[in-house]
């Protein structure tokens, strides 16, 4: 993702940024036991603009946090897909700002508060504002994405009640709440509107039935979209660091000490999420933990 480069908007301030060096090397690459950090100086007067560019694939998970005493900033992080994210502030994920069917998107960002936050479709742009002494979390999250093309006209849309009416007609032929929808894009070609169905829980074994719900119904024609529908796109999204084993079966944490550099996080800065494993049957008569001379993690 590196090197990323910072940009304000309206200004020539700009600045290209690489992470710390790794100091230490596993053959031709470097142990990657570091976590990444990228500190950058803002100037984060009101109205502050910034745009964010990656080079390589973003991460996955990004952690924000503005120091100083400033006001704020927006932040703008183009991705090159649309895959499902959020903005989470002290655990808890902000929804994104509420849709303008005037702009057939989410409204702008006003710097109303920290974690106000939009998407901005086909551009796919992620946008949200962070102030002084706020801490902002990017997580993906589990979805049913999909792409919807009907034979419709952008006017005779939103004249028909646009996005909300949409979602009504989503969420009650799938039996949901209108919260686990989101709006991701609105555009022509005839009308293309792409949208996100999540759980409360994030169950992917519940996504998936959901789904194969949603294109029995929007194949055989039992749900109303406003129009016929000529085309539909869809598949669940699941985050793997999201994904948990329901099974009662045993389960022994490896040490895995096969050379020098397998030890170095001990000393390291890096947080660990799960620990290696290795998920072995349930049985009673086996209370030993298993050979793993020949298990690779």
């Amino acid at each position: 993702m590196q090197p990323i480069y910072i940009a304000k908007q309206g200004t020539d301030m700009s600045n290209k940024l690489n992470s710390y060096m790794d100091h230490m090397w596993d053959g031709f690459y470097t142990g990657q036991v570091r976590m990444s950090r990228f500190p950058a100086v803002f100037e984060a007067s009101a109205g502050a603009v910034y745009d964010i560019t990656m080079t390589g694939t973003p991460a996955k998970k990004m952690l924000f946090r503005l120091l100083g005493e400033g006001v704020g900033a927006t932040i703008r992080i183009a991705y090159p897909g649309a895959e499902s994210r959020g903005i989470y502030k002290n655990g808890v994920e902000i929804a994104y700002n509420e849709w303008d069917d005037a702009i057939a998107g989410y409204s702008p960002v006003t710097q109303a508060f920290c974690g106000e936050n939009r998407f901005i479709g086909v551009q796919n742009i992620l946008e949200f504002y962070i102030t002084t002494g706020c801490e902002l979390q990017i997580k993906p999250r589990n979805a049913i994405q999909t792409k919807v093309r009907m034979e419709w006209t952008l006017s005779e849309f939103f004249s028909g009640g646009g996005t909300t009416t949409f979602v009504d007609r989503i969420t009650a032929s799938l039996g949901i709440h209108a919260s686990e929808v989101k709006i991701v894009s609105v555009y022509e070609g005839s009308l293309v509107v792409n949208y996100e169905v999540s759980t409360p829980d994030d169950n992917p074994e519940a996504l998936v039935a959901l789904e194969a719900k949603q294109t029995q119904q929007l194949q055989s024609g039992t749900v109303d979209l406003g129009a016929p529908v000529l085309e539909v796109e869809s598949s669940v999204v699941v985050d793997s660091d999201r994904t948990f084993t329901g099974s009662m079966d045993k389960v022994y944490v490896i040490e895995v000490d096969t050379r020098e550099s397998d030890r170095a996080w001990e000393n390291s800065m890096i947080k660990w999420d799960y620990e290696p494993i290795v998920v072995m049957d349930d049985d009673e008569d086996n209370t030993n933990p298993p050979d793993t001379s020949s298990i690779l993690i």
